[in-house]
């Protein structure tokens, strides 16, 4: 059986300064004195990786905005003005009327409460009459029909202003 005294001899074993660079060299490994240069690098990194998020950002929005400006392109011109016609008239009935605000009791007029009850039957035909066309829905009939309901509502609400039923 080998000796474990005898195994090495002196001159196998290091001296102190070949101890001392080797300890030195393993502490360098596991705790690197370079920290600042991959710091930089990290810093570095994290920014070129924020701007191509932005840019991938903005070119996500701009392929977007396109497609939705070409789509809205290649309606039909009936379509497009039907949108407009419905916009139109919701923008008008915003700044006309406010349904929370605007409450018929019963002890105010009769003909306010039956303008309003008119106006509540327009909504739900209309609301009605697009359930059943689809948007893009080229029936001249169907949109005969929207655009008289439409027009009555305006009539209505026109009404309703020049009576001081609503306040504008």
């Amino acid at each position: 059986m080998i000796d474990p005294n005898t195994f090495y001899t002196k001159n196998d074993l290091p001296d102190d300064n070949i101890k001392h660079s080797m300890w030195n060299s393993i502490r360098q490994s596991i705790f690197p004195t370079g920290r600042t240069k991959s710091f930089v690098f990290e810093r570095r990194s994290f920014a070129y990786g924020m701007a191509a998020s932005f840019v991938l950002m903005f070119t996500c929005i701009g392929i977007y905005s396109t497609v939705v400006r070409i789509i809205e392109v290649a309606q039909p011109q009936e379509i497009r003005m039907e949108s407009a016609y419905q916009k139109a008239i919701r923008e008008f009935e915003n700044v006309a009327l406010s349904y929370d605000s605007h409450r018929i009791s019963p002890g105010e007029n009769s003909l306010t409460a039956v303008k309003t009850i008119q106006l509540r039957y327009l909504n739900n035909a209309i609301d009605e009459l697009k359930q059943e066309t689809k948007s893009n829905d080229l029936s001249p009939l169907k949109r005969l029909r929207l655009h008289e309901l439409y027009n009555m509502k305006l009539k209505l609400l026109q009404e309703m202003i020049q009576q001081g039923d609503i306040e504008s």
